[in-house]
């Protein structure tokens, strides 16, 4: 029998308990293939997600023209960063979620146990817009970290280091738009008021 039905569990934050011995498809390429015979029971619920998904495109084609074309990233990073990422009780990768509209999730990287992979799902202006999100969330979560190795002794503001920049800089999604995702928990500064003097 094969693989005839999305995984729904697949692309959220929880992602998929059953992995590679699901008995649902987790990408379009695994659609028709014969699910893996296993021990365990499929997942429980009845239902199948909840809310119906649209079905898979047909074609894959450039971005010009194809206004609603799935495509799907994949954002490499240093492990540490995942929890920031996710944030307490998924606060940070649901608001991308709800502000971009992409299907996010964190995977083990193929090869690298010290990296994880960070996949987004949707259109192409959602995923743009996400990774964008993304790389100004690992900015953040960079700045206010530990170095992993000290730096030197007199090392400015833009060595490692992290906390000296603390509000050093403007935040850019809040000079663009006026407001910023992450508020109060913002590492860089909403405003001249809140911007402080960076480590000389």
């Amino acid at each position: 029998m094969g693989k005839t039905r999305m995984c729904t569990k697949y692309n959220t934050v929880e992602g998929c308990r059953f992995g590679d011995k699901c008995h649902f498809a987790h990408s379009e390429r695994e659609l028709g293939k014969p699910a893996y015979m296993t021990h365990e029971a499929p997942p429980m619920g009845g239902r199948f997600g909840g809310r119906p998904e649209p079905p898979p495109p047909v074609a894959m084609g450039p971005p010009a023209g194809n206004f609603g074309t799935s495509a799907t990233a994949k954002i490499s990073v240093d492990a540490s960063l995942a929890g920031g990422i996710i944030g307490k009780g998924g606060v940070n990768t649901k608001q991308i979620c709800r502000v971009t509209g992409v299907k996010l999730s964190i995977r083990d990287h193929e090869s690298d146990p010290n990296l994880k992979n960070i996949e987004l799902e949707g259109n192409f202006d959602q995923i743009k817009q996400a990774s964008n999100m993304v790389s100004d969330l690992i900015a953040t979560i960079s700045a206010s970290m530990p170095p992993k190795n000290p730096a030197p002794a007199g090392g400015r503001g833009g060595a490692p280091g992290g906390r000296s920049n603390y509000k050093t800089k403007l935040c850019e999604n809040f000079v663009k738009g006026g407001t910023c995702t992450f508020g109060e928990r913002c590492h860089f500064a909403h405003g001249e008021n809140e911007q402080r003097r960076g480590a000389a």
